[in-house]
Formats: structure tokens, C-alpha cells, sequence
């Protein structure tokens, strides 16, 4: 019965994964025709990883999560409307859309780290052999 609280949480973060594509189909109406290609790939991965959350869990898949979203920060926040203008104290301020993407990537970047380390620390330890 331990499983079942596995499974709920795996599952919710799927969820979390479609969420991330739906933010990404909210961006594809403000980007330019050549990043339409780009968007729309990051909208299949996400929709990729949520299908293996909801149904297996994979550790690749909880891989690719961690790994995609901890990219996708660093691409958001080196878009220019995250950086400070040339005059002190003027920020350029960032669209919501935006700040939710990279809010929602760190969240999960978080989670898949967090679910990658129980999962190796129990495959290592079950790979010792146990001296009785």
C-alpha cells in the first residue's frame, strides 16, 4: 500500500508537466516564426515526460525533467526582458507568462532532483550485497 502515495505524487507531477505545456502553448502567440519550432518541440517534450510520470516514473523520464527544466531556466532568464536596463534602478519588468515558466521550471527542476536522488540512493543500496 506504500506505493499508492508514490504513484499520487508521480502523477501529479505529470500533471505539473502539462501545465508546463500549456504555459508554452500562452508563450507561442508572442515569439517570433523561427522560435515557433522550438516552442512547439518543448511543448512534446513536456507532453512526453507527463505521458511517462503518469504511467511509469521512469528515472529517465524524472532525468529529462530535471535536466529540460533546470535549461529552461537558464534560456528564460537570459532572455533580455530579465535583465536590468543600463540605467541603475530601471528594470526591464518580466511578462507573467514568463515569470510562471520559470517559477513552474524551478518547482519541478526541485521535485525530479529531489525523486532522482531517493531513487539512486535506493537502487545503490539495494545493489550492495548483504553480508549475514
Amino acid at each position: 500500500m506504500s506505493a499508492a502515495p508514490a504513484v499520487v505524487a508521480r502523477r501529479a507531477c505529470a500533471i505539473g508537466a502539462v501545465c508546463s505545456a500549456a504555459v508554452h502553448g500562452l508563450m507561442l502567440g508572442s515569439v517570433g516564426s523561427p522560435v515557433v519550432l522550438l516552442v512547439l518541440a518543448m511543448i512534446a517534450a513536456c507532453l512526453y515526460c507527463a505521458k511517462d510520470l503518469w504511467s511509469v516514473g521512469s528515472t529517465r523520464a524524472w532525468c529529462l525533467v530535471a535536466v529540460m527544466n533546470l535549461g529552461m531556466v537558464a534560456v528564460h532568464l537570459s532572455i533580455p526582458g530579465h535583465h536590468h536596463g543600463a540605467t541603475v534602478g530601471h528594470a526591464a519588468p518580466a511578462s507573467t507568462v514568463m515569470t510562471v515558466a520559470v517559477s513552474l521550471s524551478l518547482v519541478e527542476a526541485a521535485v525530479a532532483t529531489a525523486v532522482l536522488y531517493v531513487k539512486t540512493r535506493r537502487n545503490a543500496v539495494s545493489s550492495v550485497p548483504q553480508w549475514n
